[in-house]
């Protein structure tokens, strides 16, 4: 089968996929019993005439005929070859039978010549239609010859009349037309029989894919693999967003396909834009096929400013929402265009089942590691993504830095304002820490009014940046009065530091920043702040004492 499901289906003898082989033999020999045995009988019987030649000379050879039939149909399970000649071949001398048995009835007026238009025909339907108009072809020759021996005189005339050119062009324009019309509706259908085998196959891949996919990620990725090889689509993308909710902030995600490139995860890109083809198909809540004329962000960026796109929205059982969007290139209206969405529609049925199972999936996962309160990691959390991040960061010679902020003087606000007052500060500061956290660092609450941050490829200057906009953001945080922390900061490259001993050195600079006043930043192995209100210059630090080996090796 060819690889595009739009092509026209070859019929060769070769490929006889849509109707078993078997099951073609039987139809065969089931019209070869009625239409080229029996069916001369009868006209034999009504057009019989002191001339005619017994009957023997008509059943004999439709014996012979079936016999034959039968033993190439038993010789068919051994092999499609074999299977393709039992079809074939009893074609070819049911032509030549029907032409004898038009000869023996009278010629070209004989009512066998209904017979030939009846035997083009199921052979079109049951063979294919090439078959149909090498059988029309080698009928069209059988009758010439016939009727030219009549005219000869090389064959008894015996009441038939010879070759008349008249007769003959009407018997090969209704022959003709019956195999031409068959065998161009044939195609249709057939080809059309072969796109819905297609698409139902391909349908089983995706559920397969969709039953083992255990992300967002992969769910979409198996969506746009049978968006562009089902629907036809040279660039596909699918957009989901998940808005802020108990386990965490808004999640967001945009993956692409082109043609038979790999699927791209693009970016973390925020809800749609208002007037935005996203957004105009997610008000309208069906599918949406737009010309667009005016420029679109998703569709410039990401579908390469397709002038014509398909856009299906769909739901993740109340968690969020979805658009599957593909460039469309057929006619509109055409039913190609309603092929491919329809199609494109029913993969989004399932996708979004899948969609919605593992949001649910992944948000629970973030609920077991996300803190109730502030909204960010938890220790479980923090301490699973120090322990990847480092080894990461070994197998790479990359940087890494870890931060643990305590929050100044919080047991007596707590204890002055009230817990609720104290839980407004927390979620405050989470809020505060996240949204100024690079891409890729990991935000925990350590513990109480403790919280930490993993930043991988981080550098010492840019972890004391880092600490030095937090002392400002957390300035402007809501509370009862100023928030500030005292912070301790703890650098590592490359292997050879347990994620222990890198916390342990984090701890003791944060107790340091403590001990000098509170309201700063300390680095490991610097002795003075980094970040304070003493502090403007950036410090260098120093070389720490575990970093000796690793440096003398």
């Amino acid at each position: 089968m060819s690889s595009d499901p739009g092509a026209a289906p070859s019929s060769s003898p070769q490929d006889l996929d849509l109707l078993p082989l078997a099951d073609r033999l039987r139809w065969l020999l089931a019209v070869r019993v009625g239409l080229v045995v029996a069916l001369p009988l009868a006209a034999w019987a009504v057009t019989r005439s002191p001339e005619s030649l017994p009957l023997q000379f008509l059943v004999l050879p439709g014996l012979a005929l079936l016999a034959f039939g039968l033993l190439l149909q038993k010789l068919s399970v051994r092999g499609r070859r074999w299977a393709v000649v039992a079809i074939t071949a009893p074609v070819i001398l049911d032509a030549v039978h029907l032409g004898w048995a038009l000869y023996l009835t009278g010629g070209i007026d004989s009512p066998v010549v209904y017979v030939v238009v009846l035997h083009v025909l199921a052979v079109s339907l049951l063979g294919s239609f090439r078959s149909g108009l090498k059988t029309a072809l080698w009928h069209s020759l059988v009758v010439m010859c016939v009727l030219e021996g009549i005219t000869t005189g090389s064959l008894p005339a015996r009441g038939a009349e010879g070759f008349d050119a008249l007769t003959y062009s009407v018997f090969l324009t209704v022959v003709w037309v019956t195999a031409v019309t068959t065998a161009v509706l044939g195609a249709v259908n057939e080809r059309e029989l072969r796109r819905r085998r297609y698409d139902e196959e391909a349908l089983r891949r995706l559920a397969a894919a969709l039953h083992e996919a255990e992300s967002t990620t992969e769910v979409a990725e198996a969506l746009l693999d049978f968006t562009v090889d089902a629907a036809d689509a040279a660039v596909a993308a699918v957009h989901c967003h998940v808005p802020d909710g108990t386990a965490g902030p808004a999640v967001d995600l945009a993956l692409r396909r082109r043609g038979d490139g790999e699927v791209e995860v693009l970016r973390r890109n925020g809800a749609p834009a208002e007037g935005s083809l996203l957004d105009e198909v997610g008000r309208r809540g069906t599918t949406f096929l737009a010309a667009m004329t005016a420029p679109d962000p998703w569709v410039d960026e990401v579908l390469d400013g397709a002038r014509r796109v398909v856009a299906i929205p769909f739901g993740l059982d109340g968690q969020g929402s979805g658009v599957l969007t593909f460039t469309d290139d057929a006619r509109n209206g055409s039913r190609i265009q309603q092929r491919r969405v329809g199609v494109a529609e029913q993969a989004v049925a399932h996708a979004a089942t899948a969609f919605a199972r593992v949001a649910l999936l992944e948000h629970l996962q973030r609920s077991a590691l996300t803190d109730g309160l502030t909204g960010v990691s938890n220790r479980r959390a923090f301490d699973a993504a120090l322990d990847r991040e480092l080894a990461l960061a070994a197998r790479a010679d990359a940087p890494l830095a870890v931060l643990i902020f305590d929050l100044d003087h919080f047991k007596k606000l707590n204890d002055t304002f009230g817990h609720q007052a104290g839980d407004d500060v927390l979620r405050g500061v989470g809020a505060a820490l996240r949204s100024s956290a690079r891409q890729g660092d990991v935000v925990a609450r350590y513990g109480g009014e403790e919280f930490a941050v993993v930043m991988p490829g981080a550098e010492a200057d840019d972890a004391i940046a880092f600490a030095r906009r937090i002392r400002t953001v957390l300035a402007e945080v809501e509370g009862p009065r100023t928030i500030t922390a005292s912070v301790g900061i703890a650098c590592h490259r490359g292997a050879g530091m347990p994620a222990a001993d890198l916390l342990g050195a984090a701890d003791t600079a944060l107790y340091a920043s403590k001990a000098g006043g509170r309201d700063q930043a300390r680095m490991a192995g610097v002795e003075e702040a980094v970040s304070g209100v003493e502090v403007e210059d950036p410090v260098v630090p120093v070389r720490y004492p575990w970093q000796e080996p690793a440096a003398a090796h």
